[in-house]
């Protein structure tokens, strides 16, 4: 037996086409290359088919549909699992791999057709296209880890010649992912021409095809089936090859709606993937420039599209819905042609803007492209509808001064001349040695009749912030203004972060102000406004620079929760300490709050004939305004905070301690009136005064003596 599960090995880092691997093969050792379909499992693959919709979602269709869509999907899972040397193999030498991944691609969803009415479809849809798309990823990738990698040179060959890319999957690969994945399909379409430039040789052709096919849509709707005449075309059309009738036909041939409708879907299609191809690889202008296709395209929309709509209001039934679809798609495609001739001319004015190469070489290009596209009056005239011409021009003459004026001034008498339009007058050229447009630089302001009306005013506004929709109209305006009503000036200046500096300081969002019907009172009658706080800083209708930092809508927040909070912030005291310090009004910190603070001096004796208070007073005496301590610097505007601790601690310690008296007793000894009788704690407190009625008034002369001899006040 053959052991197919042996783990691959590559110490030495070759790459993979030249690593063999060692098997053990009934016995046998056998050396066995990498890349070979000794590695490929034999396994069925399937292909994918479109989703049913419309009539044929039969009972049981989108159940099949899905069951057969599960098991494709795991196929496609199961390729991306395998190894490197496997997943190759299985590439190279399965017999329907590639028919696996090419299916999709020709029957995916276009992506001007409306997703799958069903979900549950859909979501289904979206996760194959997905897993397509990363096989088609992995198919370009030469190396995926040290020891699994591949030469770029074998890589290329085995691309080309095994057709695991052609042109045709190019384009369709554009076509399926290039609108929603342009960054993803661009990257692919990079490395897969790096890797083989016979590519580009293929794509030639190609699209020397798609120039004839484009030839056979417009003799097909401008032959006159009733005569035998040749149709009246340019002389770019002799020698191709004539529209023939069927041998067996015994009647002319008209040209039916389903015929019509073909030609329709085939050019909306082309239209589409070519315009997508050089968005996503903008080399491949080169391959459209060697073919003359701008040429193609101008022909088919000159003698092409309008006959298109001609047949179509013929042949077609304008009050049924497949009328409308296939009108829908004509307007599609013939959009699409102006983008491709737009995105070819995008190529150069890139390459102009951003200093790729000789910058004169590319504007002699975006000049031929142009006359190329002024060879038929239809197609110009409608991209310049889209895309004003003197924009760029202007645009051109700033970026390279040096630029043909001759070529610029025919592009522009042309182009008007289809219009039957005067030209503008083309701009003044930039300062000499300036080699881009400086954006950033302000402009004088225009004169009063380069100024445009309220309806241009309006139309570049909308230019504008079809780019750039989150800008607001009055800010739009200022810039419009600014830049001399130059919107493609204004739109640069803002993609590239470069405003000028009045400018950045206006709010982005600003709206337009209307005139205000009294200020055009005053410019009428000289009656002025009787607003007081007209013009201060505040007034939004006179200002652009009002700081609406410090504008407050309602009720401000206080500062403070509630009073007692506000007084214990000492946050402005403390920066008036060091003002008071300059004029040596306040003392040291270390002075007023010293723990050591000698206080043994400040109580003094009461002067003569001043009574004591007696600790057995029925009344507690009030208290008596403290005095300046004699110790304390008159200077010293506020008393020591330790000291009035202390004094505050000692009176609440005489309230609980000695010296505290309880509230008085209840001493009524008047009582009732006489003869009513009398309750028994009036009898008591009568008692108790005749008894100690000795021990107050004159009666403690003894005591008062006494005090005043200890005090020296009288000889003893």
């Amino acid at each position: 037996m053959s052991d197919k599960h042996v783990e691959f090995r590559n110490p030495d880092y070759l790459p993979i086409e030249a690593v063999f691997l060692t098997v053990t093969n009934a016995g046998v050792i056998q050396q066995i290359k990498a890349l070979d379909p000794y590695w490929v499992d034999n396994k069925t693959l399937s292909v994918y088919e479109r989703p049913p919709s419309g009539s044929s979602m039969v009972i049981g269709a989108v159940d099949m549909w899905k069951t057969k869509m599960a098991v494709y999907l795991t196929d496609l899972k199961w390729l991306l699992s395998l190894e490197y040397h496997k997943f190759w193999s299985t590439v190279l030498y399965h017999p329907t791999c590639m028919d696996t991944l090419v299916s999709f691609l020709q029957e995916a969803t276009p992506p001007y057709l409306p997703p799958h009415e069903s979900k549950e479809i859909q979501n289904l849809y979206e996760e194959i296209r997905r897993f397509v798309l990363i096989v088609f990823s992995r198919l370009v990738t030469n190396k995926e880890s040290k020891s699994c990698w591949m030469s770029k040179e074998y890589m290329g060959d085995v691309l080309y010649n095994n057709f695991i890319f052609t042109i045709p999957i190019i384009w369709d690969i554009c076509l399926t992912y290039g609108v929603d994945n342009t960054r993803h399909v661009s990257r692919v379409l990079d490395s897969l021409f790096t890797l083989q430039p016979r590519y580009e040789t293929d794509a030639v052709a190609a699209v020397a095809f798609v120039h004839e096919a484009f030839k056979f849509i417009i003799l097909q709707v401008n032959k006159d089936y009733d005569s035998d005449e040749p149709p009246n075309l340019p002389e770019t059309f002799k020698g191709f090859s004539e529209i023939r009738r069927p041998t067996n036909s015994k009647t002319k041939d008209k040209l039916t709606f389903e015929v019509l409708k073909d030609l329709i879907i085939h050019l909306l299609d082309t239209a589409l993937t070519l315009r997508i191809f050089i968005q996503v690889y903008p080399k491949g202008v080169n391959i459209f420039r060697k073919t003359n296709f701008v040429l193609s395209i101008v022909q088919l929309y000159e003698y092409g599209v309008p006959q298109l709509y001609e047949k179509l209001e013929e042949v077609g039934d304008q009050t049924s819905v497949a009328y409308t679809e296939i009108e829908s798609y004509l307007d599609t495609a013939r959009a699409e042609l102006i983008d491709v001739f737009r995105e070819i001319l995008a190529v150069y004015k890139n390459a102009i803007f951003s200093e790729e190469g000789s910058k004169e070489s590319h504007v002699e290009d975006y000049l031929a492209v142009m006359m190329e596209g002024l060879s038929e009056r239809l197609l110009i005239k409608d991209y310049h509808s889209c895309y004003p011409v003197h924009e760029d021009l202007d645009l051109l003459r700033q970026a390279c001064p040096e630029i043909d004026t001759v070529k610029t001034d025919f592009i522009l008498q042309a182009v008007y001349s289809s219009l039957d339009e005067p030209a503008p007058e083309p701009a003044p050229p930039p300062a000499p040695n300036t080699a881009t447009p400086h954006i950033g630089t302000p402009h004088p302001a225009p004169s009063d009749n380069e100024i445009p009306d309220t309806v241009k005013e309006q139309s570049l506004i909308s230019e504008v912030r079809d780019i750039l929709p989150h800008l607001g109209d009055g800010f739009i305006l200022k810039c419009l203004q600014h830049y001399g009503f130059n919107s493609e000036r204004v739109i640069n200046s803002v993609l590239e972060d470069n405003l000028a500096e009045p400018l950045r300081a206006l709010d982005r969002s600003l709206p337009i102000i209307p005139e205000d019907p009294v200020d055009r009172r005053y410019l009428e009658t000289g009656i002025q406004r009787l607003n007081v706080f007209d013009g201060d800083e505040f007034d939004l209708m006179s200002r652009d620079d009002v700081v609406t930092a410090r504008m407050h809508v309602g009720k401000r927040r206080s500062k403070y929760k509630d009073l007692t909070q506000m007084l214990d912030d000492k946050t402005e005291l403390r920066g008036l300490a060091d003002i008071y310090a300059k004029y040596s009004v306040v003392c040291d910190e270390e002075d007023m709050y010293s723990d050591e603070y000698d206080d043994t001096d400040d109580w003094q004796p009461p002067a003569a004939g001043d009574h004591p208070p007696s600790e057995e007073s029925e009344e507690e005496p009030e208290p008596e305004e403290e005095k300046p301590s004699s110790s304390r610097n008159r200077m010293d505007f506020c008393v020591n905070p330790e000291e009035l601790r202390a004094r505050r601690e000692a009176s609440f310690q005489a309230r609980r301690g000695r010296g505290y008296r309880p509230p008085a007793k209840n001493v009524d000894v008047v009582g009732k009136a006489k003869g009513q009788g009398q309750e028994k704690n009036v009898l008591v407190n009568r008692e108790r005064k005749e008894k100690n009625k000795s021990s107050r008034g004159n009666h403690s002369r003894r005591q008062g003596a006494q005090w005043k001899r200890t005090q020296g006040l009288v000889p003893s």
